[in-house]
């Protein structure tokens, strides 16, 4: 309905989404991109363990993301302020946005908790566990066991609240973080995860989504090659049948 301009949106909230987004941009592009070498709530809902033993360990190793990437992160910094903006205008109780959260000495920044529950923009299960975890007595949470993702898809518009309830995981949450830390205090890393491959049936293999993003994947696939495809770089860390287009080769690897 507020969209549909049928009420709630005021000039007020235009105010706020506008100094928001100002707020942002100054923040992602006055200076360079910070690299953190510390344990974090993020950090530990990452799916890849190897990350963050190289994200604590060996920090130097990160190479940056593309600036192409950098925006599309911004892109969704634009649409987290914008849809809580609307669940405000809407009617809703939104309280605790980047409120500052600590877990069993780990930190975090929550995204926000609309109508007494947790709520955060990505998929990382353990992240939003964490949060819900850490708000035990906060007050302004006031379901201390259910947390959500709100979901927004950026070419479609539609909207999902994706709700779990974490009662088990909040049990297990101490063994957790003591697994996390005595992992990150090893030696050496943990195995990677599993490339997938190029295509059905090819015999290439390439990264998964989720090593395509990290800034390690040169030091933990020193094997990768990358190929230019219309659609954007593919990653290869194995090459049966080489490919027809042109190998994307940086003389600094800041890709």
């Amino acid at each position: 309905s507020v969209v549909k301009g049928k009420g709630g949106w005021h000039s007020y909230i235009a105010s706020m989404l506008g100094k928001e987004v100002a707020e942002l941009s100054n923040s992602r592009f006055s200076k360079p991109e910070a690299y953190r070498s510390r344990l974090s709530m993020s950090g530990i809902g990452a799916p890849c363990k190897r990350k963050l033993w190289y994200k604590i360990n060996e920090p130097r190793e990160a190479t940056g993301n593309k600036g192409s990437d950098l925006l599309k992160f911004f892109f969704g910094d634009i649409i987290e302020s914008l849809i809580l903006n609307l669940a405000k205008a809407a009617g809703h109780t939104v309280t605790g946005e980047q409120s500052k959260m600590e877990l069993y000495g780990i930190r975090g920044h929550r995204d926000a908790v609309i109508d007494g529950m947790t709520m955060d923009s990505f998929g990382y299960i353990s992240q939003l566990s964490s949060y819900v975890a850490a708000a035990k007595d906060d007050p302004e949470v006031t379901d201390k066991t259910n947390g959500a993702f709100l979901v927004v898809d950026k070419v479609s518009g539609e909207i999902l609240l994706d709700v779990h309830d974490f009662s088990k995981d909040i049990e297990n949450k101490p063994k957790e973080i003591e697994d996390i830390k005595a992992m990150v205090a090893a030696p050496s890393p943990p195995g990677r995860l599993d490339p997938v491959p190029q295509y059905k049936d090819s015999a290439n293999l390439k990264l998964c989504s989720t090593c395509n993003y990290c800034e390690f994947k040169k030091v933990c696939w020193p094997e990768l090659r990358s190929f230019v495809y219309a659609s954007g770089l593919q990653h290869l860390v194995k090459v049966e049948q080489e490919p027809r287009v042109p190998e994307y080769l940086p003389n600094d690897l800041q890709f």
